[in-house]
């Protein structure tokens, strides 16, 4: 390795000089120079050592005390046993502007932490802990700026570490946009297309924009290959809009965030083995305020007989809720359809209450209202979509009337017979029409109503119990155009007949009697 030696003692000389500190004239560099790693014979031109000392010229940098010096080498694996505990390995490398550095570590590693920084004082990206992995850790750092040396400081895991720390360092050639928060690509949302491309499988391009808070913003992209990864993120890596990797959708990719405030990051990475030369093309556009709030302290209020509004989902995991005006009890019914491939979730929710829905159709919600207002949230299905684009809804708001008769047993409508007719309205799933009569031990009584011809001959549930809960036997028989349910009383008290359905076609109106028997 004789002209690697003869090129770090020109370096070093030269560094000497701009120091004016004492050097020796023999070919092994200064200890304060940090100790050469040989990269190769492919490791490429070592830096320049500077000119002579009477030039108006910079001198050229120098190596960071304590730190070994990386050449990068596509070949050359670097494999260096770990000191004393708690004391990190310390390298340097010289930069070249506008250069995309991989840092490869290698399988079989025991646990690190990593940084790298600009120099020795500004930290430029940091890995916390990285647990035990036998699979490659790759760290792209590009955006660097030039001919200035940059640290990587590695710390282990673990005491009872044993493997040396194996990597290899690799200059990747030229890049057009930084992959770190601190070295990104400005960006200003507006109509105008950006241009980039993935040099090498797994290399990300990072743009960054200003944004302000409450406002949205989409970024779609056209894509060379099917195989990309776009995301919008913030300085610490938090995802706040991804779009799935669907190569059914070829060549295109979009997203949108509702965003807290402050610099976000437009993400996109290179995700095919053979990567093309060709361009990528995004647009980054702010779209405004969202048009809804997404809190009950942020609901649009909708007056008393309001039937319908018309709203937008804006971003994949927007909410839009609503304040309704409505009459204390009556029963609603809520209801969204949407344009495109998306489906709406609605739910609802009594002030204070929580969210809720009915299983089954997600597209409607039924309730009934014991004051004002009501809430209503609306969002689409969560499944991510490869290309996101905003989805336009309607939202129509039944008032289905007041409700009959109670729910509960402490509201249920008294029976008094020997034969008594009663109207009985279900306007919805949700609603229990609840019945009482006082009983006698030993006396029979019948219930019945309408006949309705629906699929499976489904009719009515009518659930008879006695008191708070013990369910008491009954019989129940087709007659003629009714539907007949016969009850024994084992005991004096009061009964009680909760009428309610599970199937849309029994919905609605239904005329019932209640008749005291003869005995037997």
């Amino acid at each position: 390795m004789p002209m690697l030696k003869q090129s770090l003692s020109a370096f070093m000389l030269g560094a000497c000089l701009f120091t004016l500190g004492a050097c020796d004239s023999k070919d092994d560099p200064s200890p304060d120079a940090g100790t050469s790693v040989d990269a190769g014979t492919d490791a490429g031109t070592e830096p320049d050592a500077g000119s002579d000392a009477g030039s108006t010229e910079q001198p050229p940098p120098v190596i960071p005390e304590g730190h070994t010096l990386l050449t990068p080498s596509f070949t050359e694996v670097h494999s260096v046993p770990w000191g004393d505990w708690g004391v990190p390995l310390r390298f340097a490398f010289l930069t070249q502007a506008g250069h995309h550095y991989d840092f490869i570590i290698e399988a079989e590693n025991d646990g690190h932490y990593l940084s790298m920084a600009e120099g020795t004082f500004t930290t430029l990206a940091y890995e916390g802990l990285l647990p035990p992995t036998s699979s490659v850790i790759t760290r792209h750092w590009s955006g660097l700026k030039g001919n200035v040396f940059h640290t990587v400081e590695v710390s282990q895991a673990s005491e009872a570490a044993l493997r040396p720390f194996t990597f290899r360092f690799v200059d990747m050639g030229p890049d057009d946009h930084g992959d770190l928060p601190t070295t990104a690509t400005p960006w200003t949302p507006s109509e105008q297309v950006l241009v980039g491309k993935g040099e090498h499988w797994g290399e990300r391009d990072l743009l960054s924009f200003k944004t302000v808070a409450g406002k949205v913003y989409a970024l779609d992209c056209t894509f060379p290959t099917p195989y990309w990864d776009l995301s919008i993120i913030n300085d610490r890596g938090q995802r706040y809009g991804v779009a799935n990797n669907d190569t059914t959708l070829q060549n295109h990719a979009a997203t949108a965030f509702k965003s807290p405030g402050g610099v976000f990051f437009a993400s996109i990475k290179d995700q095919q083995d053979n990567t093309t030369t060709q361009p990528y093309s995004c647009v980054l556009k702010d779209m405004g305020a969202e048009d809804h709030g997404d809190t009950v302290e942020t609901a649009t209020r909708l007056e008393a007989g309001t039937s319908s509004v018309q709203a937008k989902i804006e971003t994949v995991t927007d909410t839009d809720v609503f304040s309704l005006g409505v009459l204390a009890g009556h029963h609603y019914r809520v209801s969204c359809t949407i344009d495109g491939d998306k489906a709406c979730e609605v739910r609802n929710a009594r002030p204070g209450g929580e969210f809720t829905g009915p299983p089954g159709d997600r597209t409607r919600t039924a309730f009934k209202t014991s004051q004002t207002p009501h809430f209503v949230s609306v969002n689409i299905n969560p499944a991510v979509p490869a290309y996101w684009v905003q989805g336009h809804y309607m939202l129509q708001i039944e008032d289905l009337g007041a409700d009959d008769h109670g729910d509960t047993l402490a509201t249920a409508t008294r029976l008094t017979g020997p034969m008594q007719t009663v109207s009985v309205r279900i306007p919805d799933l949700l609603d229990h029409d609840v019945l009482s009569f006082q009983g006698t031990a030993g006396q029979r009584y019948q219930f019945s109503c309408d006949w309705k011809e629906t699929p499976g001959q489904v009719q009515l549930y009518a659930d008879v119990s006695l008191g708070l809960g013990t369910w008491v036997q009954s019989t129940r028989e087709h007659v003629g155009q009714r539907w007949v349910q016969s009850i024994n009383a084992p005991t004096s008290g009061t009964y009680n007949i909760d009428l309610w359905t599970d199937s849309t076609a029994t919905l609605g109106d239904s005329t019932c009697q209640f008749e005291v028997l003869a005995p037997e």
